[in-house]
């Protein structure tokens, strides 16, 4: 933690919440939980950590300090992709093993950024009139709200599975 990057001590913070509240959901789940659609014709449990692997992937290219590591899973998990039967998908273990590593990358992410970056247009800008996260802090911002959403969908499947702690 450095004194001179408060707003990314804070950013990385909340990255580490938002990693510990998916975890809490993914981990009591059984291959069969991740089975189950949110609502009949909907996004099931599987779908959801593949989505959450893809989506958290990207964010070091966004960052300018990294690569995707599984860009295999685009096509399946990514934005606008179709749920699948759980069969057309890597194996529950894979996935976790997969967003234990992303997650770590983004640890590494964090701690290479400065709150002097935040307020610059993010690596993968080509457009800036029609970019919606413009800047690194946006991509920051959107990025874990949209991690809390889907961790909220898989809380959904923790408690309809009698896992739930609350």
């Amino acid at each position: 933690m450095s004194l001179n990057n408060p707003l990314i001590n804070l950013y990385s913070g909340q990255y580490d919440i938002m990693v510990d509240w998916v975890n809490g959901c993914i981990n009591p789940l059984s291959k069969e939980d991740f089975k189950q659609e949110l609502s009949p014709g909907k996004s099931t449990g599987i779908w959801i950590l593949g989505h959450l692997v893809v989506c958290d992937d990207d964010f070091s290219e966004y960052m300018g300090k990294g690569k995707i590591l599984y860009p295999e899973l685009i096509e399946l998990f990514g934005q606008g992709s179709k749920p699948a039967p759980a069969e057309n998908y890597p194996a529950v273990s894979v996935l976790k093993e997969y967003w234990n590593n992303v997650c770590e990358k983004n640890k590494k992410v964090y701690l290479e950024l400065n709150d002097s970056e935040l307020d610059e247009p993010h690596a993968l800008m080509e457009n800036n009139e029609d970019n919606y996260f413009k800047t690194k802090k946006g991509v920051i911002v959107h990025w874990q709200l949209h991690q809390m959403y889907h961790a909220g969908q898989l809380g959904i499947l923790v408690s309809r599975a009698g896992k739930s702690k609350y």
